[in-house]
């Protein structure tokens, strides 16, 4: 992670703004909202999805290509809007008093709030990656910084979080933080860095799916006499989101199985003693619901 050097304060200050990493806020108007007319050019027309939030329609626009600093910026709006169709993520970054028809749903704040590049605000750390008014609303404005553009752009996020987030995970990400502070769901962090660390890893574990689930080895051997034939199987996966879990069945005489949940393996032995056509069948579950299927037979 890049080291934070905060840089001297003078008066052109923009002290309304709440920096990604560190910074003060204060409770001045956040600025009124100007369409930008090249994220609405870039944008692709096609419609991918459509809901009904707080009795107005809500559109989320097709994903756009990541050609340039604005395609990236798109591209994060776009995986933000997405991330906000999971109820979890959407109740999480909603402000404690929020009620409909208020603007400051998180849905309509990732479609309709400004996301514009520009320099770090003076008093702010260098290694800022975002930054926005607090409770600013779909009125507000999300200012990405230079770092946001990086190929690693140094997000804190805490130990917490289920898995390390890409680059273009960790924009979405700060898209999303943003928006928690323009409903008003997170307010200053006053320079708690820690707590922004673990803002962002709830923020992941909530509102990002993580890599896929993938069962990477499966197998079982068999052993022993005819009258006590018996076996053992090892299973092992990777990806998903934490915690897992492993749901097995058999036509077998299971006699142990050993979970190692926290290194992604589980191991199993019993007999197929009596049994003509042996097997097992192997389901892993991550928290998000996604899951990886295996089979094995005839190994008996």
């Amino acid at each position: 992670m890049k080291p934070v050097s905060p840089r001297p304060t003078d008066s052109t200050s923009a002290s309304n703004h709440a920096d990604l990493l560190l910074g003060e806020r204060s409770t001045a108007p956040p600025p009124r909202h100007r369409p930008v007319g090249g994220w609405s050019r870039r944008l692709l027309s096609a419609i991918i999805a459509a809901i009904v939030v707080a009795g107005s329609f809500l559109v989320i626009t097709s994903a756009p290509a990541a050609a340039d600093q604005q395609g990236l910026i798109d591209q994060a709006r776009f995986r933000a809007q997405l991330a906000l169709l999971r109820a979890d993520c959407r109740q999480y970054l909603t402000g404690p008093d929020f009620q409909p028809p208020d603007d400051r749903d998180p849905q309509q704040v990732a479609v309709r709030a400004e996301i514009v590049p520009g320099p770090v605000p003076a008093g702010q750390p260098a290694g800022a990656v975002a930054s926005s008014p607090i409770r600013g609303g779909v009125r507000g404005k999300i200012t990405v910084h230079p770092d946001f553009f990086a190929a690693d752009p140094g997000l804190p996020i805490s130990p917490a979080a289920a898995f390390a987030p890409s680059a273009d995970q960790q924009r979405t990400i700060a898209v999303l933080h943003e928006i928690g502070h323009l409903t008003g769901r997170e307010g200053d962090h006053n320079g708690d860095l820690p707590r922004q660390f673990d803002y962002n890893a709830t923020i992941l574990n909530l509102c990002l799916l993580g890599p896929p689930l993938e069962i990477t080895a499966f197998s079982c051997d068999g052993d022993g006499s005819d009258y006590y034939r018996h076996y053992s199987c090892y299973l092992s996966w990777t990806g998903g989101t934490d915690p897992d879990q492993v749901q097995i069945s058999s036509n077998t005489g299971m006699a142990r199985r050993t979970n190692h949940y926290d290194e992604n393996y589980v191991t199993l032995e019993g007999t197929c003693r009596g049994v003509n056509n042996p097997y097992v069948s192997a389901t892993v579950f991550d928290s998000g619901g996604r899951r990886a299927d295996a089979y094995l037979y005839a190994f008996c």
